[in-house]
Protein backbone atom coordinates (compact mmCIF):
# COMPACT_ATOMS: atom_id res chain seq x y z
CA UNK A 1 0.00 0.00 0.00
CA UNK A 2 2.78 2.43 0.98
CA UNK A 3 4.72 1.60 -2.17
CA UNK A 4 1.64 2.23 -4.33
CA UNK A 5 1.04 5.57 -2.61
CA UNK A 6 4.68 6.59 -3.12
CA UNK A 7 4.51 5.64 -6.79
CA UNK A 8 1.37 7.62 -7.52
CA UNK A 9 2.52 10.70 -5.60
CA UNK A 10 6.15 10.55 -6.66
CA UNK A 11 6.27 13.84 -8.65
CA UNK A 12 4.80 15.85 -5.75
CA UNK A 13 6.97 14.13 -3.19
CA UNK A 14 10.10 14.78 -5.23
CA UNK A 15 9.24 18.46 -5.40
CA UNK A 16 8.70 18.52 -1.64
CA UNK A 17 12.02 16.86 -0.90
CA UNK A 18 13.82 19.29 -3.18
CA UNK A 19 12.61 22.09 -0.93
CA UNK A 20 13.19 20.27 2.36
CA UNK A 21 16.73 19.19 1.51
CA UNK A 22 18.01 22.15 -0.41
CA UNK A 23 20.97 22.60 1.96
CA UNK A 24 23.66 20.16 1.87
CA UNK A 25 26.74 18.49 0.70
CA UNK A 26 29.67 17.50 2.86
CA UNK A 27 29.91 14.47 5.04
CA UNK A 28 33.14 13.83 6.90
CA UNK A 29 34.51 10.71 5.21
CA UNK A 30 37.48 12.31 3.43
CA UNK A 31 40.86 11.36 4.86
CA UNK A 32 44.21 13.03 4.21
CA UNK A 33 47.08 11.25 2.49
CA UNK A 34 49.85 11.10 5.07
CA UNK A 35 52.80 11.02 2.67
CA UNK A 36 52.92 10.92 -1.11
CA UNK A 37 55.51 8.78 -2.86
CA UNK A 38 56.15 8.26 -6.61
CA UNK A 39 55.09 4.64 -6.15
CA UNK A 40 51.49 5.78 -5.69
CA UNK A 41 51.48 6.98 -9.30
CA UNK A 42 52.33 3.48 -10.49
CA UNK A 43 49.39 1.73 -8.84
CA UNK A 44 47.21 1.69 -11.99
CA UNK A 45 49.91 0.10 -14.11
CA UNK A 46 50.71 -2.43 -11.38
CA UNK A 47 47.08 -3.54 -11.26
CA UNK A 48 46.96 -4.13 -15.01
CA UNK A 49 50.00 -6.38 -14.81
CA UNK A 50 49.28 -10.07 -14.38
CA UNK A 51 47.91 -12.74 -16.68
CA UNK A 52 46.62 -10.31 -19.30
CA UNK A 53 48.36 -10.34 -22.64
CA UNK A 54 50.79 -7.39 -22.96
CA UNK A 55 50.09 -7.43 -26.71
CA UNK A 56 46.35 -6.66 -26.31
CA UNK A 57 45.26 -3.33 -24.83
CA UNK A 58 41.52 -3.28 -24.18
CA UNK A 59 39.52 -0.25 -23.04
CA UNK A 60 35.83 -0.38 -22.15
CA UNK A 61 33.65 2.73 -21.63
CA UNK A 62 30.13 2.80 -20.13
CA UNK A 63 27.89 5.79 -20.80
CA UNK A 64 25.29 7.40 -18.60
CA UNK A 65 21.53 6.92 -18.76
CA UNK A 66 20.12 5.51 -15.52
CA UNK A 67 19.27 1.80 -15.26
CA UNK A 68 19.01 1.81 -19.06
CA UNK A 69 22.76 2.43 -19.26
CA UNK A 70 23.53 0.00 -16.43
CA UNK A 71 21.61 -2.84 -18.14
CA UNK A 72 23.12 -2.11 -21.55
CA UNK A 73 26.63 -2.20 -20.05
CA UNK A 74 25.78 -5.41 -18.20
CA UNK A 75 24.78 -7.04 -21.50
CA UNK A 76 28.18 -6.14 -22.95
CA UNK A 77 29.98 -7.72 -19.97
CA UNK A 78 27.89 -10.85 -20.43
CA UNK A 79 28.86 -11.15 -24.10
CA UNK A 80 32.54 -10.41 -23.48
CA UNK A 81 32.58 -13.19 -20.89
CA UNK A 82 31.44 -15.65 -23.60
CA UNK A 83 33.90 -14.52 -26.29
CA UNK A 84 37.19 -16.40 -26.38
CA UNK A 85 40.41 -14.78 -27.62
CA UNK A 86 43.78 -16.41 -28.09
CA UNK A 87 46.69 -15.16 -25.98
CA UNK A 88 50.18 -16.37 -25.20
CA UNK A 89 48.61 -18.02 -22.15
CA UNK A 90 46.06 -19.87 -24.26
CA UNK A 91 42.36 -19.12 -24.84
CA UNK A 92 40.81 -16.65 -22.41
CA UNK A 93 37.48 -14.84 -22.15
CA UNK A 94 37.81 -11.40 -23.71
CA UNK A 95 36.35 -9.95 -20.52
CA UNK A 96 39.47 -11.08 -18.64
CA UNK A 97 41.62 -9.12 -21.11
CA UNK A 98 39.87 -5.80 -20.38
CA UNK A 99 42.48 -3.48 -18.86
CA UNK A 100 40.46 -0.38 -17.97
CA UNK A 101 36.74 0.34 -17.60
CA UNK A 102 35.76 4.00 -17.56
CA UNK A 103 32.20 4.94 -16.62
CA UNK A 104 29.79 7.76 -15.97
CA UNK A 105 26.42 8.00 -14.25
CA UNK A 106 24.24 4.90 -14.71
CA UNK A 107 27.13 2.96 -16.24
CA UNK A 108 29.16 3.46 -13.06
CA UNK A 109 26.91 1.09 -11.10
CA UNK A 110 27.78 -1.76 -13.46
CA UNK A 111 31.47 -0.86 -13.67
CA UNK A 112 31.92 -0.57 -9.91
CA UNK A 113 30.05 -3.77 -9.15
CA UNK A 114 32.07 -5.76 -11.68
CA UNK A 115 35.29 -4.19 -10.42
CA UNK A 116 34.49 -5.30 -6.87
CA UNK A 117 32.99 -8.73 -7.44
CA UNK A 118 34.02 -9.93 -10.89
CA UNK A 119 31.92 -12.71 -12.40
CA UNK A 120 29.64 -12.66 -9.36
CA UNK A 121 27.91 -9.84 -11.24
CA UNK A 122 26.25 -12.47 -13.44
CA UNK A 123 24.72 -14.14 -10.39
CA UNK A 124 23.00 -11.32 -8.53
CA UNK A 125 23.39 -7.89 -10.16
CA UNK A 126 20.09 -8.15 -11.99
CA UNK A 127 18.22 -8.90 -8.78
CA UNK A 128 20.14 -6.44 -6.61
CA UNK A 129 19.97 -3.51 -9.03
CA UNK A 130 18.71 -3.86 -12.60
CA UNK A 131 15.30 -5.32 -11.67
CA UNK A 132 14.90 -3.36 -8.45
CA UNK A 133 12.84 -0.18 -8.03
CA UNK A 134 15.90 1.78 -6.95
CA UNK A 135 14.14 5.07 -7.59
CA UNK A 136 11.16 4.21 -5.39
CA UNK A 137 13.24 2.76 -2.57
CA UNK A 138 15.59 5.74 -2.55
CA UNK A 139 12.57 8.04 -2.38
CA UNK A 140 11.35 6.08 0.64
CA UNK A 141 14.73 6.73 2.29
CA UNK A 142 14.39 10.46 1.60
CA UNK A 143 10.88 10.51 3.07
CA UNK A 144 11.84 8.50 6.14
CA UNK A 145 11.59 10.90 9.14
CA UNK A 146 14.76 9.33 10.54
CA UNK A 147 16.70 11.01 7.71
CA UNK A 148 15.01 14.41 7.80
CA UNK A 149 17.30 15.99 10.37
CA UNK A 150 20.39 15.06 8.39
CA UNK A 151 18.85 16.18 5.10
CA UNK A 152 18.02 19.58 6.56
CA UNK A 153 21.57 20.13 7.79
CA UNK A 154 24.16 22.14 5.88
CA UNK A 155 26.54 19.18 5.64
CA UNK A 156 24.40 16.35 4.32
CA UNK A 157 22.59 16.16 0.99
CA UNK A 158 20.44 13.84 -1.05
CA UNK A 159 23.48 12.32 -2.74
CA UNK A 160 25.04 11.57 0.64
CA UNK A 161 21.90 9.67 1.53
CA UNK A 162 21.97 7.95 -1.87
CA UNK A 163 25.54 6.78 -1.23
CA UNK A 164 24.45 5.16 2.04
CA UNK A 165 21.59 3.48 0.18
CA UNK A 166 23.91 2.22 -2.57
CA UNK A 167 26.16 0.69 0.08
CA UNK A 168 23.17 -1.13 1.52
CA UNK A 169 21.94 -2.63 -1.76
CA UNK A 170 25.21 -3.04 -3.70
CA UNK A 171 28.60 -2.03 -2.40
CA UNK A 172 28.71 -3.19 1.24
CA UNK A 173 30.90 -0.26 2.40
CA UNK A 174 33.64 -1.10 -0.11
CA UNK A 175 36.45 1.40 -0.69
CA UNK A 176 38.74 1.90 -3.66
CA UNK A 177 41.31 -0.39 -2.08
CA UNK A 178 38.77 -3.20 -2.58
CA UNK A 179 38.74 -2.52 -6.32
CA UNK A 180 42.36 -3.66 -6.54
CA UNK A 181 41.44 -7.33 -6.42
CA UNK A 182 43.55 -9.86 -8.30
CA UNK A 183 42.67 -10.04 -11.99
CA UNK A 184 40.36 -7.04 -11.90
CA UNK A 185 40.54 -4.28 -14.52
CA UNK A 186 41.20 -0.72 -13.40
CA UNK A 187 37.86 1.01 -12.78
CA UNK A 188 37.72 4.76 -13.45
CA UNK A 189 34.51 6.39 -12.21
CA UNK A 190 33.97 9.85 -13.66
CA UNK A 191 32.04 12.84 -12.34
CA UNK A 192 32.00 16.56 -13.17
CA UNK A 193 33.56 19.39 -11.17
CA UNK A 194 30.59 21.74 -10.75
CA UNK A 195 32.80 24.84 -10.48
CA UNK A 196 34.65 24.29 -13.76
CA UNK A 197 32.51 21.88 -15.78
CA UNK A 198 35.60 19.69 -16.23
CA UNK A 199 35.72 15.93 -15.76
CA UNK A 200 36.82 14.73 -12.31
CA UNK A 201 37.97 11.11 -12.39
CA UNK A 202 38.28 9.00 -9.27
CA UNK A 203 41.89 7.90 -9.76
CA UNK A 204 44.92 7.81 -7.45
CA UNK A 205 46.74 10.61 -9.22
CA UNK A 206 43.79 13.01 -9.03
CA UNK A 207 43.52 12.30 -5.30
CA UNK A 208 47.28 12.83 -5.00
CA UNK A 209 46.80 16.39 -6.28
CA UNK A 210 44.60 17.19 -3.28
CA UNK A 211 46.57 14.98 -0.86
CA UNK A 212 43.49 12.86 -0.16
CA UNK A 213 43.60 9.16 0.69
CA UNK A 214 42.26 7.39 -2.39
CA UNK A 215 42.30 3.87 -0.97
CA UNK A 216 39.95 4.71 1.89
CA UNK A 217 37.40 6.59 -0.24
CA UNK A 218 33.99 4.84 -0.45
CA UNK A 219 33.06 3.44 -3.86
CA UNK A 220 29.43 4.29 -3.16
CA UNK A 221 30.23 8.00 -2.90
CA UNK A 222 32.11 7.98 -6.19
CA UNK A 223 29.13 6.32 -7.89
CA UNK A 224 26.77 8.77 -6.19
CA UNK A 225 28.85 11.68 -7.51
CA UNK A 226 28.99 10.16 -10.99
CA UNK A 227 25.18 9.92 -11.10
CA UNK A 228 24.28 13.10 -9.17
CA UNK A 229 21.90 14.75 -11.63
CA UNK A 230 21.94 18.48 -10.79
CA UNK A 231 18.90 19.86 -8.90
CA UNK A 232 17.32 16.45 -8.42
CA UNK A 233 20.36 15.27 -6.44
CA UNK A 234 22.86 17.34 -4.46
CA UNK A 235 26.58 17.41 -5.28
CA UNK A 236 29.02 15.12 -3.54
CA UNK A 237 31.68 17.25 -1.89
CA UNK A 238 35.32 16.30 -1.33
CA UNK A 239 37.61 18.10 1.08
CA UNK A 240 41.03 19.13 -0.20
CA UNK A 241 44.16 18.54 1.86
CA UNK A 242 46.43 19.91 -0.88
CA UNK A 243 49.94 20.88 0.13
CA UNK A 244 50.13 18.59 3.15
CA UNK A 245 51.56 15.34 1.73
CA UNK A 246 54.63 16.41 -0.24
CA UNK A 247 53.08 15.72 -3.64
CA UNK A 248 55.21 16.59 -6.69
CA UNK A 249 53.19 17.05 -9.92
CA UNK A 250 54.52 15.34 -13.05
CA UNK A 251 56.62 17.38 -15.45
CA UNK A 252 54.10 17.02 -18.28
CA UNK A 253 51.46 18.86 -16.23
CA UNK A 254 53.62 21.97 -16.09
CA UNK A 255 54.64 21.52 -19.73
CA UNK A 256 50.98 21.62 -20.79
CA UNK A 257 50.74 25.21 -19.55
CA UNK A 258 53.57 26.25 -21.86
CA UNK A 259 51.74 25.18 -25.01
CA UNK A 260 50.99 27.90 -27.52
CA UNK A 261 47.39 28.95 -27.93
CA UNK A 262 44.93 29.70 -25.16
CA UNK A 263 42.29 27.28 -26.48
CA UNK A 264 44.32 24.09 -26.18
CA UNK A 265 42.14 21.54 -24.34
CA UNK A 266 45.26 20.06 -22.76
CA UNK A 267 46.25 23.49 -21.50
CA UNK A 268 42.78 24.27 -20.16
CA UNK A 269 42.54 21.00 -18.23
CA UNK A 270 46.07 21.48 -16.88
CA UNK A 271 45.01 24.83 -15.42
CA UNK A 272 42.10 23.21 -13.60
CA UNK A 273 44.24 20.36 -12.30
CA UNK A 274 46.94 22.73 -11.06
CA UNK A 275 44.29 24.76 -9.20
CA UNK A 276 43.69 21.68 -7.07
CA UNK A 277 47.22 22.12 -5.70
CA UNK A 278 46.17 25.36 -3.98
CA UNK A 279 43.89 24.55 -1.05
CA UNK A 280 43.12 28.23 -0.56
CA UNK A 281 41.63 28.46 -4.04
CA UNK A 282 39.84 25.10 -3.96
CA UNK A 283 39.28 23.96 -0.35
CA UNK A 284 36.20 22.01 -1.45
CA UNK A 285 35.42 20.19 -4.70
CA UNK A 286 31.73 19.82 -5.52
CA UNK A 287 30.97 16.96 -7.89
CA UNK A 288 27.89 16.21 -10.02
CA UNK A 289 26.86 13.83 -12.81
CA UNK A 290 29.76 12.73 -15.00
CA UNK A 291 27.56 12.84 -18.09
CA UNK A 292 27.78 16.63 -18.09
CA UNK A 293 31.48 16.61 -18.98
CA UNK A 294 31.60 13.34 -20.95
CA UNK A 295 28.51 11.17 -21.26
CA UNK A 296 30.46 8.34 -22.91
CA UNK A 297 33.28 8.00 -20.40
CA UNK A 298 35.74 7.89 -23.32
CA UNK A 299 37.78 11.01 -22.78
CA UNK A 300 39.77 9.57 -19.90
CA UNK A 301 41.46 7.22 -22.41
CA UNK A 302 42.31 10.10 -24.72
CA UNK A 303 43.57 12.31 -21.88
CA UNK A 304 45.72 9.52 -20.45
CA UNK A 305 47.84 9.59 -23.59
CA UNK A 306 47.38 13.24 -24.58
CA UNK A 307 48.52 14.61 -21.21
CA UNK A 308 51.69 12.53 -21.17
CA UNK A 309 52.35 13.68 -24.73
CA UNK A 310 54.08 10.48 -25.84
CA UNK A 311 52.14 7.29 -26.63
CA UNK A 312 55.21 5.11 -25.98
CA UNK A 313 55.44 6.40 -22.42
CA UNK A 314 51.68 6.30 -21.82
CA UNK A 315 51.30 2.69 -22.97
CA UNK A 316 54.41 1.67 -21.04
CA UNK A 317 52.87 3.09 -17.86
CA UNK A 318 49.87 0.84 -18.59
CA UNK A 319 52.34 -2.10 -18.84
CA UNK A 320 51.70 -2.46 -22.58
CA UNK A 321 54.96 -1.28 -24.11
CA UNK A 322 54.79 -4.27 -26.50
CA UNK A 323 51.18 -3.74 -27.52
CA UNK A 324 50.18 -4.96 -30.99
CA UNK A 325 46.42 -4.44 -30.92
CA UNK A 326 44.29 -1.77 -29.23
CA UNK A 327 40.57 -2.34 -28.75
CA UNK A 328 38.19 0.39 -27.57
CA UNK A 329 34.56 -0.54 -26.89
CA UNK A 330 32.20 2.38 -26.36
CA UNK A 331 28.90 1.33 -24.78
CA UNK A 332 26.57 4.20 -25.60
CA UNK A 333 23.06 4.02 -24.11
CA UNK A 334 22.06 7.46 -25.38
CA UNK A 335 18.53 7.33 -26.82
CA UNK A 336 16.81 9.33 -29.55
CA UNK A 337 13.08 8.93 -28.88
CA UNK A 338 10.55 10.07 -31.43
CA UNK A 339 9.33 13.60 -30.75
CA UNK A 340 5.61 13.77 -31.46
CA UNK A 341 5.55 17.50 -30.82
CA UNK A 342 7.46 18.05 -34.08
CA UNK A 343 4.24 17.08 -35.89
CA UNK A 344 2.13 19.71 -34.13
CA UNK A 345 1.62 23.44 -34.62
CA UNK A 346 1.64 24.19 -30.90
CA UNK A 347 5.01 25.06 -29.41
CA UNK A 348 6.57 22.31 -27.25
CA UNK A 349 6.36 22.65 -23.48
CA UNK A 350 9.25 23.50 -21.16
CA UNK A 351 10.06 19.89 -20.30
CA UNK A 352 10.07 18.97 -24.00
CA UNK A 353 12.38 21.87 -24.84
CA UNK A 354 14.79 20.95 -22.04
CA UNK A 355 14.73 17.30 -23.04
CA UNK A 356 15.39 18.07 -26.69
CA UNK A 357 18.23 20.49 -25.94
CA UNK A 358 19.97 18.16 -23.51
CA UNK A 359 19.53 15.14 -25.80
CA UNK A 360 20.89 16.98 -28.85
CA UNK A 361 23.83 18.38 -26.90
CA UNK A 362 24.75 14.99 -25.49
CA UNK A 363 24.42 13.36 -28.91
CA UNK A 364 26.58 15.89 -30.73
CA UNK A 365 29.22 16.03 -28.02
CA UNK A 366 29.31 12.23 -27.89
CA UNK A 367 29.81 12.01 -31.66
CA UNK A 368 32.66 14.51 -31.45
CA UNK A 369 34.21 12.54 -28.61
CA UNK A 370 34.10 9.25 -30.55
CA UNK A 371 35.70 10.89 -33.58
CA UNK A 372 38.46 12.49 -31.50
CA UNK A 373 39.23 9.32 -29.54
CA UNK A 374 39.10 7.06 -32.60
CA UNK A 375 41.29 9.29 -34.76
CA UNK A 376 43.78 9.94 -31.96
CA UNK A 377 44.31 6.29 -31.13
CA UNK A 378 44.73 5.43 -34.81
CA UNK A 379 47.44 8.10 -34.99
CA UNK A 380 49.13 6.92 -31.80
CA UNK A 381 49.05 3.31 -33.02
CA UNK A 382 50.92 4.40 -36.16
CA UNK A 383 53.43 6.40 -34.11
CA UNK A 384 54.45 3.41 -32.00
CA UNK A 385 54.44 0.97 -34.93
CA UNK A 386 57.64 -0.41 -36.42
CA UNK A 387 58.10 -2.28 -39.72
CA UNK A 388 58.41 -5.60 -37.92
CA UNK A 389 55.82 -4.80 -35.26
CA UNK A 390 52.81 -2.92 -36.62
CA UNK A 391 50.22 -1.70 -34.11
CA UNK A 392 46.57 -1.42 -35.11
CA UNK A 393 43.38 -0.23 -33.42
CA UNK A 394 39.73 -1.29 -33.54
CA UNK A 395 36.91 0.94 -32.27
CA UNK A 396 33.59 -0.75 -31.45
CA UNK A 397 30.46 1.31 -30.78
CA UNK A 398 27.69 -0.54 -28.99
CA UNK A 399 24.64 1.70 -29.33
CA UNK A 400 20.92 1.60 -29.97
CA UNK A 401 21.57 2.92 -33.46
CA UNK A 402 23.58 -0.23 -34.24
CA UNK A 403 20.56 -2.45 -33.56
CA UNK A 404 19.44 -3.77 -36.95
CA UNK A 405 15.77 -4.48 -36.18
CA UNK A 406 13.85 -1.17 -36.43
CA UNK A 407 11.06 -2.23 -34.10
CA UNK A 408 13.50 -3.23 -31.40
CA UNK A 409 15.57 -0.10 -31.99
CA UNK A 410 12.50 2.12 -31.57
CA UNK A 411 11.57 0.25 -28.40
CA UNK A 412 15.03 0.82 -26.90
CA UNK A 413 15.01 4.50 -27.82
CA UNK A 414 11.84 5.03 -25.82
CA UNK A 415 13.15 3.55 -22.57
CA UNK A 416 13.67 6.33 -20.04
CA UNK A 417 16.68 7.15 -17.88
CA UNK A 418 14.88 6.43 -14.60
CA UNK A 419 16.09 3.86 -12.06
CA UNK A 420 12.98 1.69 -12.24
CA UNK A 421 12.60 -0.39 -15.40
CA UNK A 422 10.23 -3.19 -16.29
CA UNK A 423 11.69 -6.69 -16.65
CA UNK A 424 10.92 -6.67 -20.37
CA UNK A 425 12.93 -3.48 -20.80
CA UNK A 426 15.90 -4.92 -18.91
CA UNK A 427 15.76 -8.10 -20.99
CA UNK A 428 15.68 -6.10 -24.23
CA UNK A 429 18.64 -3.95 -23.23
CA UNK A 430 20.78 -6.94 -22.28
CA UNK A 431 19.98 -8.92 -25.43
CA UNK A 432 20.47 -5.88 -27.69
CA UNK A 433 23.94 -5.20 -26.30
CA UNK A 434 24.94 -8.81 -26.88
CA UNK A 435 23.56 -8.83 -30.42
CA UNK A 436 25.39 -5.64 -31.41
CA UNK A 437 28.68 -7.08 -30.19
CA UNK A 438 28.07 -10.37 -31.99
CA UNK A 439 27.51 -8.53 -35.26
CA UNK A 440 30.36 -6.01 -34.93
CA UNK A 441 32.89 -6.38 -37.79
CA UNK A 442 35.45 -4.43 -35.73
CA UNK A 443 35.19 -6.91 -32.88
CA UNK A 444 35.44 -9.84 -35.27
CA UNK A 445 38.61 -8.24 -36.63
CA UNK A 446 40.07 -8.08 -33.14
CA UNK A 447 39.20 -11.72 -32.43
CA UNK A 448 40.69 -12.83 -35.74
CA UNK A 449 43.87 -10.90 -34.92
CA UNK A 450 44.25 -12.71 -31.60
CA UNK A 451 43.91 -16.07 -33.35
CA UNK A 452 46.30 -15.10 -36.13
CA UNK A 453 48.78 -13.72 -33.63
CA UNK A 454 48.66 -17.05 -31.80
CA UNK A 455 49.55 -18.88 -35.03
CA UNK A 456 52.50 -16.52 -35.64
CA UNK A 457 53.89 -17.29 -32.20
CA UNK A 458 53.88 -20.99 -33.04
Amino acid sequence: MLKHLLRTSRPCLLSLTLVLSACANFTAVDKPLTQWTPALHQSIGDQISGERSPELLVFLAFSGGGTRAAAFAYGVLHELADIQVMTENGPRPLLQEVDVISSVSGGSFTAAYYGLYGDKIFEDFEERFLRKDVEGELLEEVLNPVNWVRLLSASYGRSDLAAVFYDKILFNNATFSDLRRSGAPVIVINSTDLATGMRFSFTPWIFNLICADFDSYPVSRAVAASSAVPVLLSPITIKSFAGTCGYQPPVWLEDALKEKGITSSRKMEARVLLEYLDKKKRPWIHLVDGGISDNLGLRVFYNTVDFVGDPHTAFAELRHHNVKKILIISVNANATPASEWTLERDAPGLSQVIGAISSDQIGRYSNDTMQIVGASFELWAKQISTPDRPVTMDFVEVSFQAVQDKEKRDYLNNIGTNFDLEDEQVDSLISAAREVLQESPQLKNFIDFSRGNKEQRK
